[in-house]
Formats: structure tokens, C-alpha cells, sequence
């Protein structure tokens, strides 16, 4: 059986994302021009190459996410820092909506019904682990859902203030550390295992 990880860039403060949309706070946000280091580039290419699937939002494929990324796979295709980008097109891509009816994008199924449940059932077909990402509403749902097995936070050396988190409104939620790891552009990514 796989595992839900929820993988998130997060600011020293706790915030995925910042009150004030002018400010750029990631070391790498959705361009071409990002500051890591080479070890950390290795590091998010084979946590890719170890994934089976890729669940999304609903919102988060229809703003563009794959086709942005199919993109930059073909820009980069002999590029070694993008394997990344080749990843996320290869793998099989799951979209959890009860909006749609059929999919509209190469390698993507239509999952449905209540998360527990959807989630429950992804994992149990599946022995390779799926790999979440997006808005702060739908990670902070599958969190409170109880379906996340595993955190990776990738903490940018900013705090931004005010701004969204996975963990607002919540009870305390038990984390136990799997692996801690900083990098020389500054970026700490820290596992946790959820319960």
C-alpha cells in the first residue's frame, strides 16, 4: 500500500503562502530561474523518481499546472536539474473533484466521492506513494482529513508575516521527524510522519 505525501514550500514562520500577492518569498516559485543548489535540485529530482502518481486539485490543473510543466519538460529535456518536470508528465496524474465527469488531460483520472474514502482507496490500489502539492485549502483539508502520511516541508530562509497555513484553525497535530536537511541556498526541507 502507498502513502499521501503532502509536499509544501513553507516560510520560516509557518506560511505556504503570503498575505501581500506582490511578494516573491520562494527560492524557486513556478519559473525558470531558481535559486537552489545543485544537492537540493538532486534531492527534490529523486523524491519525483520514487513517486507513483500525482493527486490535484481540481483548481490546481485547471489553472495550468500541467501544461506548464509539460512545457518546461520539452524547454529542458536534456537538462539533468529538470527531471522533476519529466516526472510529472510520465506519471499518472489524479485529479480529486466531484465536478468533473471525465478528464481532460493525458495521463489523469477523475477520482471521486469523500476524501477518506477516495484517498483510502487511491492508496490501498497503489504500492508506490502519491505526491501532493497546491492550494493551502485542499492540503490543509487532507491534513485535517486524517489521509496525509507524510510532511515535506520545504522552509525558505523568509518570514512573510501574515499569510495562509496548512495548519490554521486546528488542534495540535502530532509530528514525528523522519529526516531533517539544509542546503547551502538557505532552504531547509524537513519529512515528518502525520500521527
Amino acid at each position: 500500500m502507498g502513502k499521501l505525501i503532502a509536499q509544501m514550500q513553507m516560510s520560516v514562520d509557518g506560511r505556504v503562502s503570503a498575505s501581500d500577492p506582490s511578494l516573491s518569498w520562494q527560492l524557486w516559485e513556478w519559473d525558470e530561474n531558481w535559486d537552489w543548489d545543485v544537492d537540493l535540485k538532486l534531492v527534490f529530482n529523486a523524491i519525483f523518481a520514487s513517486i507513483g502518481a500525482i493527486l490535484l486539485s481540481r483548481p490546481m490543473i485547471e489553472e495550468g499546472y500541467l501544461d506548464h510543466w509539460t512545457g518546461t519538460a520539452r524547454r529542458f529535456e536534456h537538462d539533468p536539474s529538470y527531471d522533476f518536470a519529466r516526472r510529472i508528465v510520465e506519471v499518472p496524474k489524479i485529479v480529486l473533484t466531484d465536478k468533473l465527469s471525465v478528464s481532460r488531460w493525458e495521463r489523469t483520472t477523475i477520482a471521486r466521492g469523500g476524501i477518506p474514502s477516495a484517498i483510502e482507496r487511491l492508496k490501498s490500489e497503489s504500492t508506490d506513494d502519491i505526491i501532493t502539492f497546491g492550494g493551502t485549502g485542499f492540503v490543509s483539508t487532507l491534513i485535517a482529513s486524517g489521509v496525509v502520511d507524510e510532511l515535506q516541508l520545504f522552509i525558505n530562509p523568509v518570514a512573510v508575516g501574515n499569510g495562509g497555513s496548512i495548519f490554521a484553525d486546528r488542534d495540535s497535530i502530532a509530528l514525528r521527524l523522519l529526516q531533517s536537511d539544509s542546503f547551502s541556498c538557505g532552504m531547509v526541507v524537513n519529512r515528518y510522519a502525520l500521527g
